[in-house]
């Protein structure tokens, strides 16, 4: 019920979603004499959600930093824990893996591997297809590291996890607690995930993938009507509301 409510919720609550409602009410209520304040309303959060430059400050402030690489290479950890969501397991045919925007989380985990900072990757999260358990993305990865080469002794699969929280429970059936896990998943992700697995038991050191924010000088184009500023405010509002809901279930 909780997986269910919180993505139909999450869905309700994005900023195109509200844009798009107000704008909706505006039309159907005609005879309302307040209905210019739902034009208003509508036009305003158009204005917020399409600036690239508030929304840009935001999900850096909210996002984790980058690791510093030069501290984590002085460790080794016995398991990277990977965690699911950067393919379309959807897309015909099944002959590859289609990545999507959240690849780098796979491409850093292959990083560390090779560079010898972690020694097994844990790959977690079956994601919402219950009922395609070919599709479970977890196994999905495992074929694609196959297709590479990837040592495949040092990749253990989880695909029953179809969020952070289970995840993080389902970790401890697989890693003892007292390991030191390096945690990687995208950067605006992080502090929800770190939040569950230290719940867990789990000892964390972070490593933030996937940065959707720059650190370019302000320039004017930033204050124009943008639709990637919209993809990043979708980005934050899906991460408020996943961890006010975590926080409100007692789950982190």
């Amino acid at each position: 019920m909780f997986f269910i409510l919180s993505k139909t919720i999450s869905y309700l609550l994005m900023p195109a979603t509200l844009i798009g409602l107000a704008w909706l009410a505006f039309f159907i209520f005609r005879k309302w004499k307040y209905r210019k304040y739902l034009a208003v309303l509508g036009f305003t959060l158009f204005t917020i959600f399409t600036n690239d430059f508030l929304a840009n400050s935001f999900l850096k402030a909210w996002q984790s930093e980058p690791a510093n690489l030069q501290v984590i290479k002085n460790k080794t950890y016995t398991y990277g824990v990977l965690l699911t969501g950067m393919t379309n397991t959807l897309k015909e045919p099944k002959d590859r893996v289609y990545f999507n925007q959240n690849a780098d989380r796979i491409l850093q985990a292959i990083m560390l591997h090779q560079q010898g900072i972690i020694d097994t990757l844990y790959i977690s999260g079956g994601g919402a297809t219950a009922l395609r358990k070919d599709l479970q993305e977890a196994k999905v990865l495992s074929t694609y590291l196959k297709s590479i080469q990837f040592p495949m002794e040092k990749v253990v699969v989880e695909d029953k996890s179809r969020n952070t929280v289970e995840s993080a429970r389902i970790a401890s059936d697989f890693i003892e607690i007292q390991n030191e896990i390096l945690l990687i998943t995208s950067a605006s992700h992080m502090p929800r995930a770190v939040g569950c697995f230290e719940k867990a038991g789990f000892k964390v050191q972070p490593y933030p993938t996937v940065f959707h924010t720059n650190d370019d000088l302000i320039s004017p184009s930033m204050f124009l009507p943008s639709q990637e500023a919209l993809m990043k405010w979708n980005i934050l509002f899906k991460e408020w509301m996943g961890y006010g809901a975590y926080r409100l279930a007692g789950f982190l």
